[in-house]
């Protein structure tokens, strides 16, 4: 379905190049997105109808841009100055607002458009950002044959920027030149005769009139201010203004005020300070310290975030601002800071942080980016200080979760073969050492007489002895119900391999009645002298042996060794080691 009439009012059949496939999409109710094939053709058939009318770049912020050199321009001028809506009055400011909102949501939209001191004009607009990166915009002069009004040539403005006002003694304009005229609109009859702070915005009246008085206290040019003065569509515009005393010069008779049209320069600090603005309030509410700082390490900028996660106040240097890092970790953050000032790379740094204001230990990551001029030297850096600390925790947890036996506390079956694999790919071949494999008798009964909770505090009341048995470096594991695995490294032979298992025995056999009494425990020991071997190899010699032990009900440990080159201690010798 087509409308019946632009947003301007004016009907379709009545604007130019009504009915071809350029400005048809331009018309319709449908509001899905058009696609960028369709968008180009329009834009293609748009340079052909109109091939000398003027068209501009724009940015979605509506801000005149480079055009790009893909667009298929023919002898089309390259409009250019601050903003689309410059020069465009109240009631038209409305209508291209509502226009350029349909570009951006369709990709094509058009309305009526009556610049100030320019012909009547139907501007169309279609966003080709997606090939060629800005918004296009063209102006097609109504009722004419497309050559477009002359609101520029050669792609340059020629609107003036400067202008002159005469005023008497009391500030009533007596003159104005054809520049204030374009700039400001005014045609000479609605401004002679008028004060001219009739014309200057509210809030810079008081400064006005402070430097009209300091200009009348003697002859000559007065101190250059900035000021707002009002154009004939209510719309305001930036000035640097002079004011020259001439009263007393007998060929002026009168204050001659020369302006300067800075509108684009203000233009500028404005969507600056907007940008600072949006940038600050950016700051303010991500959840990440920011610190800035230049190339001796002077602080530019921090975040209310950072003096959170680092507890300290606003400071000037790096090293007081990150004050809290703790000692080990201070030589780390010195290094990566001095790379990327130096060599301009980026560093990511883990550090732990104390806060002594409230005890608490932290644990961040430090991400360091440089900051560089044009020509690409080092002008500082920025770093963004997480605390991860709840991640730490987290990852520790998990980290122990998959290595510790929750019940015992002991390593679980998976570590505890880990950790034997790795002692024996150690390259250590000839080291000496010994696998015990323990499993605790009648561990079924207790469970069935007792319940499950004896049980497990039997569990960890063995997990206990086991560790305060064996040797410091030795690793204790639990893997499977009752059974349990000591790995023991650097034994130093079989029979001191055979002591500590009896050792083991006997500590498990004592009468301590905490949960009942332990039943005792039946202990396998596979000895190597460091010959070829694997783990699942040792493990299964120790558990045949701890077999063997229950099954003969001996009081030692039975022993197996993989390297047959020593004969196993005798049964006198076992006895007299433990």
């Amino acid at each position: 379905m087509r409308q019946t009439q632009t947003q301007s009012g004016v009907k379709p059949e009545d604007q130019p190049g009504a009915g071809d496939s350029a400005t048809d999409m331009f018309d319709e109710h449908d509001v899905r997105r058009l696609d960028a094939a369709g968008l180009e053709r329009a834009l293609e058939s748009l340079l052909a109808i109109y091939p000398e009318a003027p068209v501009a770049a724009l940015s979605t912020a509506g801000m005149f841009i480079d055009m790009p050199a893909s667009v298929p321009l023919l002898r089309n001028p390259v409009l250019r100055g601050r903003a689309g809506l410059d020069g465009l009055g109240g009631e038209d400011r409305t209508t291209a607002l509502a226009n350029w909102d349909r570009i951006l949501r369709v990709g094509a939209g058009r309305c009526l458009v009556r610049p100030a001191g320019y012909p009547e004009a139907m501007f169309y607009g279609l966003d080709v950002r997606e090939t060629h990166g800005v918004i296009f915009g063209l102006f097609a002069r109504t009722g004419t044959d497309g050559a477009g009004p002359s609101i520029a040539g050669d792609g340059v403005s020629s609107a003036p920027r400067f202008a002159t006002l005469r005023k008497d003694e009391v500030g009533f304009i007596t003159a104005i030149d054809s520049g204030a005229t374009e700039i400001l609109g005014w045609a000479a009859a609605a401004t002679v005769g008028h004060r001219s702070l009739d014309f200057v915005h509210p809030d810079d009246h008081q400064l006005a009139i402070d430097n009209w008085m300091q200009m009348l206290a003697s002859p000559g040019p007065a101190r250059r201010v900035r000021q707002r003065l009002r154009h004939s569509d209510g719309h305001w515009v930036w000035f640097e203004i002079t004011n020259h005393n001439l009263l007393a010069e007998p060929n002026y008779g009168c204050v001659v005020c020369e302006m300067v049209d800075i509108s684009n320069e203000m233009a500028t600090h404005e969507a600056l300070r907007v940008r600072e603005q949006l940038l600050d309030r950016l700051a303010s509410t991500i959840p990440v310290g920011l610190l800035q700082f230049d190339t001796d390490r002077n602080i530019v900028y921090t975040n209310q975030r950072l003096h959170e996660i680092v507890g300290v106040k606003p400071a000037t240097r790096v090293d007081a601002q990150l004050e809290t890092v703790v000692e080990s970790d201070r030589p780390i953050l010195d290094d990566a800071v001095t790379r990327v000032l130096a060599g301009g790379s980026q560093a990511d740094v883990e550090l732990a942080l104390f806060r002594p204001d409230n005890g608490e230990r932290r644990v961040c990551t430090v991400s360091l980016r440089a900051l560089t001029h044009e020509d690409g030297s080092v002008s500082g850096a920025i770093a963004c200080v997480v605390d991860i600390t709840n991640s730490v925790d987290m990852r520790e947890e998990l980290k122990h979760r998959a290595t510790f036996d929750e019940l015992t506390g002991c390593y679980n079956r998976s570590s505890i073969m880990q950790a034997l694999e790795a002692d024996l790919a150690g390259g250590r071949r000839r080291a000496e050492r010994a696998v015990l494999f323990i499993d605790l008798d009648d561990f079924k009964e207790i469970n069935d007489r007792q319940g499950h909770a004896a049980g497990d505090e039997l569990l960890r009341r063995l997990a206990r002895q086991l560790q305060a048995a064996v040797r410091e470096q030795d690793l204790v594991g639990r893997i499977g119900g009752d059974e349990f695995l000591v790995i023991c490294p650097d034994i130093g032979g079989s029979a001191a391999a055979t002591k500590l298992a009896s050792r083991v025995a006997q500590m498990l056999r004592g009468d301590d009645a905490e949960v009942g009494g332990c039943p005792g425990a039946s202990v396998g020991v596979a000895w190597s002298d460091g010959g070829a071997t694997s783990a699942d190899e040792l493990v299964a010699q120790a558990d045949r042996a701890m077999y063997e032990s229950k099954r003969r009900r001996a009081d030692e440990p039975e022993i197996s060794m993989t390297n047959r080159s020593a004969s196993p201690p005798s049964l006198a010798a076992r006895r007299m080691l433990a």
